[in-house]
């Protein structure tokens, strides 16, 4: 994250910096230059960077660490807030300027990050995962790559693990709010210090309300978008603007900083991938990062001189280029690893990241920061948009190109084509609207023909290849998967879910001719969590959690939260089944715990051969697979027995000897990591077939 007054500059590049005036003004425009500086600021960055750094690097130690992001969040608001103000109190602020100082500022060390991963991804990666990294990073270099990842990551759009630029959208928020915000600053700076104040906190309020209230509804967008991040950096705009008393008095600071470090220190180490995130668990570390920088204001306290200490100065001094340039690293050794890294290959990781952030920051950074005696700032605009250009022109080039395959055998491009082998039109057919219309495109096969109804999350929807076998046989099927939403009701993973499975109940209660509902899920996902391997949509505090049709939700995995589950699911399953309905219950499929696909595809690349025996090598042990589907097990046999409730195992295809393969005859059976590719589900449809004859 960009630490903007992370160094002590002379009177002079201040002034050439950041008020546009010649070098003889100086002495009349030093105290407009810059904030004063303040190491204790560096100090805090320190901390949220090392935060997210060993929490990308996978340490337990920081299982929160991602809320340093937040952290860095509040202290832009409040640096850049400062540095405007200042300038517009006396009547010294350039729009033009300050852009080319936030270029100065982030573009050097930004697209020389770019352009050695864009170098290093053309070696190392699989054209799928080129692919994406070129539409990537022509987000990234636009400053949209929030709302790219907003967009594109899910079930469907590979591991965040493969995509080295995922960091980049806390980059992208900020260069929003850095293009907007002074905008809306001077549009109403004439209303007076007092009344922007109240409309800041306003905005700030409504921000914050409104992302409390769209977590219900996406979680992701919530994640990712500047709208819903907002209340955090206006957090540190309040601050800046003086909104809140001065702490005069030395215990008044003790108690704020003293406070605001336990708060921060609380998310980082208790927080987890299960905690709901961002909304109102995002407070704890912005107010605990607000409490730190105005305490620190003040007197000189116990944290801020601790904070101001060497050591965390020097590391927050380097915090932009350690972000930018710590989680590329991860991703591309993990990615020529293959397998899981150890702690130690993980701590040499974050040794490597310090080196190249000093490297980044002392020889990038640090020289392209100060502007030469030529203060104009059109030849830095016209810089930063050619730089721009030339990211977003490879990147297309790269993602056009469908990621340059010719690089790698046809074997290899055979393994790593399996990643697209699912139903194409998934993703649009995740709504219900459309699912469910007349004629809909989502149905499997002929709509005149559709006799079963497949009812689920995104594992449903991954029975594609399965119903498309059976559609040639002349048994459609009416698409009804949405990924992250089970098939229950009157519980889900927020209002939309719930509605949308109200409206696929309807509709196969009032269409007679569906004789059939298939009903599957990831159902372990709901009822454990890290029991299983997390995919894209599950990382960073981003694990579905269930709630009521009030909106009130259960906490994650807790018994009330299974009973709640498994009451709905029983509810569901009654309601089809006193309509005559056959219900087809689909139990869970195998997780193998790595993306096989890629991971075929890249031993290849690297000279192995694809092993001849499935069942010792791509696979896992049946019993680890029931171990963690223990849970999901018990709920779905508790079902009990009825005429037209039918059970399916996909155990009893996947995993022949007591393993669960992952490759048969040379073909993934899976898409990703847990999703069941075409080939693998087909597999399954002699399964389906025997519970589509039984009680016809």
């Amino acid at each position: 994250m960009p630490s903007y007054q992370g160094h002590r500059p002379s009177p002079a590049a201040g002034v050439m910096l950041d008020s546009g005036k010649s070098p003889g003004s100086a002495s009349r425009h030093a105290a407009l230059a810059a904030p004063a500086y303040r190491a204790d600021i560096d100090g805090l960055r320190a901390i949220a960077v090392v935060s997210v750094v060993l929490f990308h690097a996978g340490f337990t130690v920081s299982s929160g660490g991602y809320v340093g992001v937040d952290i860095f969040f509040v202290i832009s608001g409040y640096l850049i807030t400062q540095l405007i103000a200042r300038d517009l109190r006396a009547g010294e602020f350039s729009v033009w300027h300050f852009y080319e100082r936030r270029i100065r500022r982030i573009f050097p060390a930004l697209f020389a990050m770019l352009a050695v991963c864009t170098l290093a991804c053309a070696f190392i990666f699989l054209p799928d995962d080129f692919r994406r990294f070129g539409r990537n990073s022509v987000a990234t270099a636009l400053f949209s790559s929030n709302i790219g990842f907003w967009l594109k990551t899910g079930y469907f759009e590979g591991e965040t693990y493969d995509q080295p630029l995922i960091h980049t959208w806390s980059l992208a928020v900020e260069e929003q709010f850095y293009i907007l915000f002074p905008l809306f600053l001077i549009s109403i700076w004439w209303l007076g210090v007092r009344n922007v104040r109240i409309l800041l906190a306003g905005v700030a309020g409504i921000s914050f309300l409104v992302t409390v209230m769209v977590m219900q509804y996406d979680a992701t967008a919530a994640f990712y978008l500047t709208p819903f991040r907002a209340w955090e950096l206006l957090l540190g705009s309040l601050l800046a603007l003086g909104t809140f008393p001065r702490l005069a008095r030395r215990w008044q600071c003790e108690v704020a900083t003293g406070v605001g470090l336990l708060m921060i220190l609380a998310a980082v180490l208790r927080y987890s991938d299960v905690t709901s995130f961002p909304g109102v668990a995002a407070l704890l570390p912005c107010i605990g990062a607000a409490l730190v920088i105005h305490g620190g204001s003040g007197a000189n306290c116990s944290v801020t001189r601790l904070i101001s200490t060497r050591p965390f100065v020097g590391v927050g001094l380097i915090s932009y280029s350690l972000y930018l340039w710590h989680w590329p690293l991860i991703v591309l050794v993990g990615y020529l690893a293959i397998d899981q890294l150890s702690s130690l290959q993980s701590a040499a990781l974050v040794a490597a990241s310090f080196t190249l952030a000093f490297m980044s920051w002392r020889y990038i950074e640090r020289p392209l920061r100060v502007p030469s005696r030529v203060t104009r700032p059109v030849p830095v605009l016209a810089g930063g948009a050619l730089a721009i250009v030339a990211v977003a022109v490879t990147g297309s080039i790269i993602y056009l190109d469908n990621g340059w395959p010719t690089r790698f055998s046809k074997d290899v491009n055979v393994l790593s084509s399996y990643a697209l082998s699912a139903n194409p039109e998934a993703d649009e057919c995740a709504n219900v609207s459309l699912q469910l219309a007349a004629n809909s495109p989502c149905t499997i096969g002929s709509s005149a023909n559709a006799r079963i109804f497949l009812w689920g999350d995104s594992h449903a929807g991954a029975m594609f290849g399965a119903m498309s076998e059976l559609a040639a046989h002349g048994a459609s099927t009416v698409y009804g998967a949405t990924p992250r939403c089970p098939p229950l009701l009157g519980v889900g993973t927020d209002r939309n879910c719930i509605r949308g499975n109200d409206l696929r109940l309807r509709y196969a209660l009032s269409h007679p001719e569906m004789k059939t509902v298939i009903i599957a899920a990831r159902w372990s996902l709901y009822l454990e969590g890290r029991a299983i391997e997390l995919g894209p949509a599950e990382r960073n505090g981003n694990l579905p959690q269930l709630q009521d049709r009030d909106g009130v939700q259960f906490d994650r995995f807790s018994i009330e939260a299974r009973h709640a589950f498994e009451t709905s699911l029983r509810r569901t399953v009654s309601r089809l089944l006193q309509a005559g309905k056959k219900v087809v219950i689909v139990y869970p499929v195998p997780e193998v715990g790595y993306d096989v696909p890629s991971t075929a595809a890249r031993l290849v690349a690297q000279g192995h051969a694809l092993p001849g025996d499935t069942l010792s090598s791509f696979s896992i042990p049946e019993s680890l697979y029931r171990e963690r589907q223990r849970i999901a097990f018990g709920i779905l046999d508790r079902l009990g027995r009825h005429v037209g409730l039918i059970r399916v195992y996909p155990t009893q295809v996947l995993c022949p000897q007591d393993r669960c393969v992952a490759i048969m005859d040379g073909k993934p059976l899976y898409f990703d990591s847990h999703h069941l590719s075409i080939p693998g589900s087909r597999i399954l449809v002699p399964l389906f077939a025997r519970a589509l004859r039984r009680g016809a």
